[in-house]
């Protein structure tokens, strides 16, 4: 059976008896609406088409006569470590093979054109459009078009998409991304499908632009016809990108993905089902009794040897879909500066980041060290950087015997900072490059805020912000975490839906907490966010074990966004007043984190003036249990695990020291033992063969005393 080929950027896999689907478009549009990241329906989007083509067509005349559309190619080689040319990492010819072969067909100029039956003939299309491989990065600096990264795999699935899409990745604005790798589940390439932002009609949500392109497999990428390529038999003449880039620009499967359906362009003949292989012509519909089948038609699953057109209408429709300004990340593609020769002759570099220390930290003394990325087309050999903490006398740094390539980053060290406890500001700027005073001031300046926090804490811990005692920071300023009302009097909330600014990001931070006394750690979390259809807040939570001094992504990580942040949607300013609004209780495994004395957790909120989101009730556990017994009353729940060990669970309003016994109905003492800083754990007692009948669970807390009956059963 062929490889699969699965349209859109993700998709459901469905098996039917012994056939398997080979796209999940119609399963995918129904998967994406009932999430909520798609508003419009089929009837919706084509209702606009037809609207728009009438209002647009003049416009697509006159463009023909103006020039071919140009549209910026990146190809991003997600390989796993081979030499270039082998394997997973192929080389530039076969990419400049593929590049010839889309530019070929989508202007029927493909050399098997006139393989095309005369009844299709007569309605083939050409689309006047030029694939370029990117002249210049998103940085403005010189490029091949081709990116190429060790992705530390040797396959990657649909559903890892947003890790290996991350890994290289220009914005879907201004370039073509495609992305080639070993693509494993059988697929052999998807797209990510436009979608109408006009009144009345819901875009994707802003995140999926992180996502839009095109995703192939490495062995189906390029053609035999320019080189011995290893390529796949059935998919070796690169009609597969030919194909999925007919889906990127609007196109549906001629069979409208049921039987006898509708694809929505006039000139391709009604069709059952989809085509297998490369049948002879000529082929019944099965539909109709006076048509064949369009198998030839790039939009089929037949093998590449036997695609060879589109038809007008399906150019026609491609055309409209580029020439409106309002289908997003489409028409944008025509003006990309992907398509001007690299500006980078001014001497420029771009402050990133500062690596450290981090918005909250301890250390009074850290080191400064900052991300700086080099936008000159020249290589950086020394630099002239001047800071300053606190308005302070400026210092200036200056880095000679460097090596900084074009387009590359580099992160300098520029000494210890003598910070004061509370907050404290950093002004950034570079003066020289090479001895020449940089060009764009306007991203070689940086200003940041850095909050040294000295509280300190050690685990178990509770905290329900009925107060806020943790540090909180917005390091470039802006609205920043607070205290709300909530269902639990008050939760650390974040008023995105109201925030007078964004986006910005703000920090709330634990104390430093100390693990070394522990070889488990987990902590929970209750969690309540709305999206608001269209704008993606993002949290993430991050982890120091150095008080501060840097922060690094949770293994593995806590970052969402969107409508994966959500457990409702809202246009209205959210705020939950009930259990049923909070989300089940977050759990994130702290083991990695275990033996460090000085541990830090940061919840960072990211406001793109979305909705409000709320955290409450964090608890760490001196366990990694990912479902502990959780006690709504009572300061603790008694049981028998089995003959010989019974279990205590507590549920403490604040660390205490606790002494329990455990008698039998005589009153003799079957087991007893001293716990230390007791909140939440759960602890086993070892009672020796104990008979069945009534027990009393003792228990002094704090100067109170505590008793319970409970009865061991066979």
């Amino acid at each position: 059976m062929p490889r699969l080929l699965i349209i859109l950027f993700m998709f459901l896999l469905v098996l039917n008896g012994k056939a398997q689907k080979r796209c999940g478009t119609v399963e995918y549009m129904q998967m994406q609406r009932k999430l909520g990241k798609i508003r419009q329906t089929d009837e919706q989007f084509e209702q606009w088409f037809t609207t728009q083509g009438r209002n647009l067509l003049r416009q697509q005349q006159a463009r023909q006569q103006a020039g071919p559309y140009r549209i910026p190619v990146v190809v991003h080689v997600i390989h796993n470590g081979e030499p270039l040319g082998t394997g997973t990492n192929i080389s530039d010819e076969q990419i400049l093979s593929q590049i010839d072969v889309i530019n070929k067909d989508f202007n029927r100029l493909n050399a098997d054109a006139i393989s095309t039956p005369p009844e299709f003939a007569a309605v083939a299309g050409s689309m006047n459009v030029e694939f370029v491989l990117a002249l210049r990065d998103p940085f403005g600096l010189p490029t091949t078009g081709i990116v190429r990264v060790n992705g530390g795999r040797t396959s990657w699935s649909v559903s890892q998409e947003n890790e290996f899409k991350a890994l290289s990745y220009w914005p879907a604005e201004d370039y073509l991304n495609i992305w080639v790798l070993n693509l494993s589940g059988g697929f052999i390439g998807y797209a990510q499908f436009p979608v109408s932002d006009l009144p009345g009609l819901e875009e994707y949500q802003d995140g999926l632009a992180t996502t839009d392109g095109v995703v192939i497999d490495y062995k189906a990428f390029g053609s035999v016809d320019y080189g011995s390529f290893d390529l796949d038999p059935s998919y070796n003449k690169g009609r597969t990108l030919t194909h999925e880039l007919g889906h990127f620009f609007g196109l549906r499967h001629i069979w409208g993905d049921q039987l006898c359906g509708t694809d929505y362009v006039d000139d391709t003949p009604e069709q059952r089902n989809e085509t297998i292989g490369c049948p002879t012509h000529p082929s019944a519909t099965t539909c109709t009794t006076t048509l064949n089948k369009m198998f030839q038609n790039y939009l089929d699953y037949t093998d590449d040897a036997c695609m060879n057109l589109f038809t007008a209408g399906q150019v026609v429709r491609m055309q409209l879909i580029l020439d409106n300004p309002a289908v997003p990340r489409r028409n944008s593609l025509l003006s990309s500066p992907g398509l001007l020769p690299p500006n980078c002759s001014e001497p420029d570099v771009a402050i990133l980041d500062k690596v450290m220390p981090g918005p909250v930290t301890c250390n009074q003394n850290p080191m400064l060290r900052m991300k700086l990325r080099s936008l000159t087309c020249d290589p950086i050999n020394t630099l002239k950087v001047q800071y300053r903490v606190n308005n302070a006398t400026p210092v200036t740094a200056n880095f000679t015997g460097l090596n900084i390539p074009p387009g590359s980053v580099a992160e300098l060290n520029f000494g210890s900072l003598n910070l004061i406890t509370g907050l404290n500001t950093l002004e950034a700027s570079v003066l020289e490059i090479n001895g020449i005073a940089d060009y764009n001031p306007a991203n070689s300046t940086y200003q940041s805020r850095i909050l040294i926090d000295l509280a300190s804490d050690r685990i178990p811990l509770r905290e329900k912000f009925d107060e806020m005692t943790w540090p909180v920071i917005t390091p470039t300023e802006g609205s920043q975490w607070q205290l709300s009302g909530t269902n639990f009097n008050t939760s650390a909330s974040f008023r995105a839906f109201e925030a007078p600014d964004g986006p910005n990001e703000s920090w709330l931070v634990t104390p430093v907490l100390d693990f070394s006394n522990t070889s488990r750690a987990s902590v929970f979390f209750d969690l309540s966010y709305a999206w608001n259809g269209t704008d993606n807040d993002r949290l993430r939570v991050l982890v120091s074990t150095d008080c501060g001094d840097t922060y690094q992504n949770l293994s593995p990580p806590f970052d969402r966004t969107g409508l994966a942040l959500a457990n409702a949607i809202s246009v209205t300013a959210w705020r939950p007043e009930s259990e049923s609004q909070w989300q089940l209780r977050q759990y994130i495994n702290l083991n990695n984190y275990t033996g460090s004395e000085q541990v830090r957790l940061a919840f960072v909120f990211t406001n793109r003036q979305g909705n409000n989101i709320y955290v409450d009730n964090v608890e760490f556990f001196l366990s990694d249990d990912p479902d502990p017994l959780f006690l709504a009353d009572g300061p603790f729940a008694v049981y028998w695990e089995t003959l010989t060990e019974a279990k205590v669970t507590f549920n403490l309003d604040e660390r205490s020291d606790v002494f329990i016994e455990i008698l039998d109905f005589t009153g003799r003492r079957v087991a007893a033992a001293d716990f230390k800083d007791v909140l939440n754990q759960t602890y086993s007692i070892t009672t020796g063969t104990a008979a069945e009948g009534l027990y009393i669970f003792r228990a002094h807390i704090r100067g109170k005393r505590y008793a319970i009956k409970f009865f061991l059963t066979r």
